[in-house]
C-alpha cells in the first residue's frame, strides 16, 4: 500500500484498501496453484527457443503427478566443465507450497564465489530419488563433479556410492560438530583440555596416522574410550576430518555453508506457499544477481589501483593472473609469512628438508604447530604437510617462507597456477604474445578477432530481440480459467510436448520432524 500510495499522490487518494489488494493477491495465487506445473513446463519452453542450452527433465508417478524435477540454464552448462571439481549439495525445505524439498547444485567461480549450477525437486529424500536426479546431470556432456561435500544424509551418501564411481565425498563439518555439541556439550563443558586437546586432533592432524595416533592417545589420556558417541565420530572419521582428503580440490571449505548461504537468500525471495513457477522465476533473478556481481568482479580487476604488500614480484604476477578476490586471498597467505621462522633439517637427493616455526602464539588457520617443507629448487617444486596448495589452489604461507629463504621468490611457477582462478584479459594476453612476429601469426590473429566481434555482435542482437519480445508479451495470465478448452490444444505435437500436457501438480510432501498438531503446546 505504500507504493500504491505514492502512486496515487497519497494514501487517502487510493479508491481500495489493504484488505482488497490483499484479495487480488490471492486469487492470483489460486490461479497459480491451479496451473502450475503445466505453466512451468510451457514457461521452460518458452526459454528453450531463446536458450536452446537450457536444460529440463521431469518423473510423473501413476496418477501423471510430477514427482520429481530438475533444470540447469545454459550458462551453467557452459561453466560446468570449468568449475565441476569441487560442488556442494544439501538439501532445504519450505521453499514452496508442495513442501518438496528442494535440491540446489552450488559451484566455485574463479573469483571464489557460489555459483548455481542446476536445482532439482524430489518427492521426498530417498535414495531412489537421489539416483534420478543425479542421473539427470547427464545434461552436462557426462561430466560428474571430481569432489562433493554434502549433508550427513544417509540417503546422499548411499546415491553417490552408486552413480559416481571414485567420486570423493565428505560430510559437513559443521552439522557433525552440532551434533557433537548436542550430546557432548554438558559432558566436555566440563573437561575444557579435552575440548581443547579434541578441535586440535580434529583440526591440525596432517595425516590418517598421525590423527589415529593422536586419536588413540587423547581418549586414553581422559578416558573417554568406552563412550558411544567418540565412537560414532572415530567411525565417520575418514568423511569429515581434513586429514583424510587433504590432497583433494575443497577450496575455502569445510562445510555445506556454500549451500547453505544460496538457501538462506533463496528464501528470503520465496515464501513457504509459493507455487513452483513463482520459485523459478526468483531462481532465475538470483542467477542475474550473480552475473552483475561477476561483472562487479571483473570491473573491480579493470579498474582498481592495488597497493602490493611487499617487493616479491610473483605478489605482482599473481594479481596480473588471479581475479581480485583469488589475489586478496594470496596476498594475505603471503603476509604470514612474516609470522614463522625457517630451519633447515636436512638434504635429500630431489632436494632440501626444511621446518617452518611459529615465531610466537598461534598463526590463523595453522595453530602453533611447524610445518614440514620439502623443497627441490630445480623443478621448482615445494611441497608442505599442510596441502594448502591441493586443498585450496594457492600456496601457503609455509612454502612461500622456504621460497623466500632460499632467494625463490621470483616467479610464482607455472603448474602452481590453476586456470579456474585465471584473469579472462591476461589469458589474452599471453595468447597475443607472439601474434605479430610475422605477418602469417597477425593474418590468423585478424581473422579470429574478426569471427569473435561478429559473434559478439551477433549475441548482442539476439539479446536486444529477446529483451524486445519480453517486454511486448503480454501476460500470460488467463483472468478466467475456467473458459480454457481442450479445443485449443493443437492435433499434432511432439512427444516432449505431450508429456508436458500429461503432467499434474505433485502432492504434498511429507516434512521432516513430529507433525504440528502434535508438537508440544507451551504453558501459555
Amino acid at each position: 500500500m505504500e507504493i500504491i500510495g505514492e502512486l496515487y499522490g497519497s494514501k487517502q487518494n487510493v479508491p481500495y484498501n489493504s484488505k482488497t489488494v490483499s484479495n487480488y493477491t490471492a486469487k492470483l495465487g489460486n490461479y497459480d496453484k491451479i496451473k502450475d506445473i503445466p505453466e512451468l513446463l510451457e514457461y521452460f519452453e518458452e526459454i528453450k527457443k531463446d536458450e536452446p542450452r537450457f536444460f529440463y527433465r521431469f518423473k510423473l508417478d501413476a496418477e501423471n503427478k510430477v514427482e520429481n524435477l530438475f533444470w540447469v540454464d545454459s550458462k551453467a552448462r557452459d561453466v560446468y566443465p570449468l568449475y565441476n571439481d569441487c560442488i556442494s549439495f544439501d538439501t532445504t525445505f519450505m521453499t514452496n507450497q508442495y513442501s518438496m524439498p528442494c535440491a540446489p547444485f552450488i559451484g566455485i567461480n574463479r573469483y571464489g564465489q557460489s555459483i548455481q549450477l542446476g536445482c532439482g525437486f524430489v518427492r521426498n529424500e530417498s535414495s531412489v530419488n537421489f539416483v534420478w536426479l543425479f542421473e539427470r546431470l547427464e545434461a552436462m556432456d557426462g561430466l560428474h563433479q571430481l569432489n562433493i561435500i554434502i549433508d550427513q544424509d544417509a540417503g546422499i551418501r548411499i546415491t553417490i556410492l552408486m552413480v559416481f564411481i571414485g567420486i570423493i565425498h565428505r560430510f559437513c563439518r559443521w552439522h557433525i560438530m552440532q551434533k557433537v555439541q548436542e550430546k557432548l556439550g554438558t559432558f566436555v563443558a566440563k573437561r575444557e583440555d579435552l575440548r581443547l586437546e579434541f578441535k586440535d586432533v580434529i583440526d591440525y592432524s596432517m595425516t590418517p596416522e598421525e590423527f589415529e595416533q593422536r586419536w588413540e592417545n587423547m581418549v586414553e589420556r581422559h578416558a573417554v574410550a568406552d563412550n558411544t558417541h567418540f565412537l560414532d565420530l572415530y567411525d565417520l572419521r575418514e568423511y569429515f576430518v581434513p586429514a583424510y582428503f587433504r590432497h583433494r580440490f575443497f577450496p575455502f571449505l569445510q562445510t555445506t555453508s556454500r549451500s547453505e548461504g544460496f538457501n538462506a537468500v533463496l528464501k528470503q525471495c520465496v515464501h513457504p506457499h509459493d507455487s513452483l513457477v513463482r520459485f523459478f522465476k526468483q531462481y532465475m533473478k538470483l542467477q542475474e544477481r550473480i552475473n552483475v556481481t561477476e561483472d562487479g568482479h571483473e570491473f573491480d580487476g579493470d579498474d582498481k589501483i592495488v597497493r602490493l604488500w611487499g617487493d616479491f614480484p610473483m605478489e605482482k604476477q599473481i594479481l596480473l593472473t588471479y581475479t581480485m578476490p583469488i589475489y586478496n586471498r594470496f596476498q594475505l597467505e603471503l603476509r604470514k609469512i612474516t609470522s614463522y621462522n625457517v630451519r633447515d633439517i636436512g638434504v635429500t637427493e630431489q632436494g632440501s628438508i626444511h621446518e617452518v616455526v611459529p615465531i610466537q602464539g598461534s598463526v590463523r588457520g595453522y595453530d602453533r604447530r611447524s610445518y614440514r617443507v620439502d623443497a627441490d629448487v630445480t623443478n621448482g617444486i615445494y611441497n608442505c604437510e599442510c596441502c594448502k596448495i591441493n586443498r585450496d589452489g594457492i600456496l601457503c604461507c609455509h612454502a612461500m617462507k622456504v621460497m623466500s629463504h632460499l632467494g625463490m621468490v621470483t616467479k610464482y611457477l607455472e603448474h602452481y597456477i590453476l586456470p579456474r582462478y585465471g584473469n579472462l584479459c591476461t589469458d589474452f594476453a599471453k595468447l597475443a604474445v607472439g601474434l605479430t612476429d610475422s605477418e602469417k601469426t597477425n593474418e590468423i590473429a585478424e581473422r579470429h578477432m574478426r569471427a569473435m566481434e561478429k559473434e559478439m555482435a551477433d549475441l548482442k542482437k539476439a539479446a536486444a530481440d529477446t529483451l524486445k519480445k519480453k517486454k511486448s508479451a503480454k501476460d500470460p495470465v488467463n483472468p478466467n480459467p475456467a473458459n480454457d478448452s481442450e479445443d485449443s490444444v493443437p492435433m499434432e505435437e511432439d512427444a516432449a510436448t505431450a508429456e508436458n500436457r500429461k503432467a499434474r501438480n505433485p502432492p504434498m510432501s511429507a516434512t521432516k520432524g513430529r507433525p504440528g498438531s502434535k508438537r508440544k503446546k507451551g504453558g501459555l
